[in-house]
Protein backbone atom coordinates (compact mmCIF):
# COMPACT_ATOMS: atom_id res chain seq x y z
CA UNK A 1 0.00 0.00 0.00
CA UNK A 2 2.39 2.66 -1.16
CA UNK A 3 -0.67 4.47 -2.48
CA UNK A 4 -2.58 6.43 0.12
CA UNK A 5 -5.66 7.70 -1.74
CA UNK A 6 -7.60 10.84 -1.13
CA UNK A 7 -11.27 10.10 -0.45
CA UNK A 8 -13.89 11.48 -2.83
CA UNK A 9 -14.93 14.91 -1.63
CA UNK A 10 -12.04 15.17 0.85
CA UNK A 11 -10.62 18.71 0.66
CA UNK A 12 -7.03 18.96 -0.52
CA UNK A 13 -5.90 20.77 2.65
CA UNK A 14 -7.47 18.07 4.88
CA UNK A 15 -5.77 15.36 2.83
CA UNK A 16 -2.42 17.19 3.04
CA UNK A 17 -2.83 17.40 6.82
CA UNK A 18 -3.61 13.69 6.94
CA UNK A 19 -0.44 12.90 4.97
CA UNK A 20 1.66 15.01 7.32
CA UNK A 21 -0.01 13.38 10.33
CA UNK A 22 0.58 9.92 8.77
CA UNK A 23 4.28 10.61 8.34
CA UNK A 24 4.78 11.07 12.10
CA UNK A 25 4.44 7.28 12.36
CA UNK A 26 2.34 5.05 14.61
CA UNK A 27 3.02 7.17 17.73
CA UNK A 28 1.72 10.30 15.97
CA UNK A 29 0.03 13.02 18.03
CA UNK A 30 -2.32 15.75 16.85
CA UNK A 31 -0.14 18.27 18.72
CA UNK A 32 2.82 17.40 16.46
CA UNK A 33 0.75 17.80 13.33
CA UNK A 34 -0.90 21.04 14.48
CA UNK A 35 2.54 22.58 15.07
CA UNK A 36 3.57 21.73 11.50
CA UNK A 37 0.36 22.62 9.64
CA UNK A 38 -0.50 25.69 11.69
CA UNK A 39 -4.05 24.81 12.73
CA UNK A 40 -5.58 23.80 16.02
CA UNK A 41 -5.69 20.29 17.38
CA UNK A 42 -9.48 20.53 17.54
CA UNK A 43 -9.62 21.21 13.80
CA UNK A 44 -7.43 18.17 13.15
CA UNK A 45 -9.58 16.02 15.45
CA UNK A 46 -12.74 17.14 13.69
CA UNK A 47 -11.23 16.40 10.26
CA UNK A 48 -9.94 13.10 11.58
CA UNK A 49 -13.45 12.00 12.52
CA UNK A 50 -15.05 13.36 9.38
CA UNK A 51 -12.55 11.69 7.01
CA UNK A 52 -11.91 8.48 9.01
CA UNK A 53 -8.23 9.16 9.65
CA UNK A 54 -7.97 6.60 12.47
CA UNK A 55 -9.25 3.78 10.26
CA UNK A 56 -7.15 4.80 7.26
CA UNK A 57 -4.00 5.26 9.35
CA UNK A 58 -4.54 1.93 11.12
CA UNK A 59 -4.72 0.22 7.71
CA UNK A 60 -1.65 2.10 6.53
CA UNK A 61 0.33 1.28 9.69
CA UNK A 62 -0.65 -2.38 9.43
CA UNK A 63 0.54 -2.60 5.82
CA UNK A 64 3.78 -0.77 6.63
CA UNK A 65 4.45 -3.10 9.57
CA UNK A 66 3.79 -6.13 7.35
CA UNK A 67 6.16 -4.79 4.68
CA UNK A 68 8.86 -4.14 7.28
CA UNK A 69 8.38 -7.65 8.67
CA UNK A 70 8.62 -9.22 5.21
CA UNK A 71 11.74 -7.21 4.43
CA UNK A 72 13.30 -8.40 7.70
CA UNK A 73 12.37 -12.02 6.97
CA UNK A 74 13.90 -11.79 3.49
CA UNK A 75 17.02 -10.17 4.95
CA UNK A 76 17.34 -13.00 7.50
CA UNK A 77 16.79 -15.62 4.80
CA UNK A 78 19.40 -14.03 2.52
CA UNK A 79 21.92 -13.94 5.38
CA UNK A 80 21.22 -17.61 6.21
CA UNK A 81 21.50 -18.55 2.55
CA UNK A 82 24.90 -16.82 2.35
CA UNK A 83 26.05 -18.65 5.47
CA UNK A 84 24.97 -21.97 3.96
CA UNK A 85 26.76 -21.19 0.71
CA UNK A 86 29.94 -20.37 2.64
CA UNK A 87 29.58 -23.62 4.60
CA UNK A 88 29.07 -25.57 1.37
CA UNK A 89 32.21 -24.11 -0.20
CA UNK A 90 34.26 -24.79 2.93
CA UNK A 91 32.97 -28.37 3.08
CA UNK A 92 33.84 -28.97 -0.56
CA UNK A 93 37.33 -27.62 0.08
CA UNK A 94 37.70 -29.91 3.12
CA UNK A 95 36.43 -32.87 1.14
CA UNK A 96 39.00 -32.25 -1.57
CA UNK A 97 41.79 -31.87 0.99
CA UNK A 98 40.84 -35.07 2.82
CA UNK A 99 40.46 -36.89 -0.50
CA UNK A 100 43.89 -35.68 -1.62
CA UNK A 101 45.47 -36.91 1.63
CA UNK A 102 43.75 -40.28 1.25
CA UNK A 103 45.07 -40.56 -2.30
CA UNK A 104 48.57 -39.74 -1.00
CA UNK A 105 48.23 -42.48 1.62
CA UNK A 106 47.17 -44.99 -1.04
CA UNK A 107 50.09 -43.91 -3.24
CA UNK A 108 52.44 -44.39 -0.29
CA UNK A 109 51.06 -47.91 0.30
CA UNK A 110 51.48 -48.66 -3.40
CA UNK A 111 55.10 -47.39 -3.38
CA UNK A 112 55.82 -49.37 -0.24
CA UNK A 113 54.36 -52.58 -1.67
CA UNK A 114 56.29 -52.06 -4.92
CA UNK A 115 59.51 -51.41 -2.97
CA UNK A 116 59.06 -54.58 -0.91
CA UNK A 117 58.29 -56.62 -4.02
CA UNK A 118 61.36 -55.27 -5.81
CA UNK A 119 63.54 -55.88 -2.77
CA UNK A 120 62.07 -59.33 -2.21
CA UNK A 121 61.21 -58.52 1.39
CA UNK A 122 58.13 -59.59 3.29
CA UNK A 123 55.65 -56.98 4.39
CA UNK A 124 54.90 -56.74 8.08
CA UNK A 125 51.30 -57.87 8.52
CA UNK A 126 50.43 -55.25 11.10
CA UNK A 127 51.54 -52.20 9.05
CA UNK A 128 49.69 -52.60 5.78
CA UNK A 129 46.15 -53.07 7.16
CA UNK A 130 46.35 -50.02 9.42
CA UNK A 131 47.57 -47.77 6.60
CA UNK A 132 44.95 -49.17 4.21
CA UNK A 133 42.21 -48.70 6.82
CA UNK A 134 43.31 -45.10 7.42
CA UNK A 135 43.30 -44.39 3.68
CA UNK A 136 39.86 -45.95 3.23
CA UNK A 137 38.48 -44.11 6.22
CA UNK A 138 39.84 -40.84 4.87
CA UNK A 139 38.28 -41.50 1.46
CA UNK A 140 34.97 -42.34 3.07
CA UNK A 141 35.17 -39.17 5.17
CA UNK A 142 35.91 -37.10 2.08
CA UNK A 143 32.89 -38.57 0.30
CA UNK A 144 30.65 -37.89 3.32
CA UNK A 145 31.85 -34.30 3.57
CA UNK A 146 31.27 -33.78 -0.13
CA UNK A 147 27.83 -35.39 0.10
CA UNK A 148 26.92 -32.99 2.92
CA UNK A 149 28.13 -30.06 0.86
CA UNK A 150 26.14 -31.26 -2.14
CA UNK A 151 23.09 -31.65 0.07
CA UNK A 152 23.44 -28.01 1.08
CA UNK A 153 23.78 -27.11 -2.59
CA UNK A 154 20.58 -28.99 -3.38
CA UNK A 155 18.85 -27.18 -0.52
CA UNK A 156 20.05 -23.82 -1.84
CA UNK A 157 18.79 -24.67 -5.31
CA UNK A 158 15.40 -25.88 -4.04
CA UNK A 159 12.22 -23.92 -3.47
CA UNK A 160 13.73 -22.41 -0.31
CA UNK A 161 15.41 -19.71 -2.37
CA UNK A 162 12.62 -17.31 -1.53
Amino acid sequence: MTCFPQLPGEPADAFEQLLLHRDFGPSRQFSQTSDVVGCSESTLRRRSQEWRWAERLADYDSVMLQQASEARTKEDFDRYKNQLETFRLEQLSRARTVGDRAEELLAMVERSVRHHLEAGTVLQGRELPSVMAAACKALEGAMNIEAAALGVAAFLESDYQG
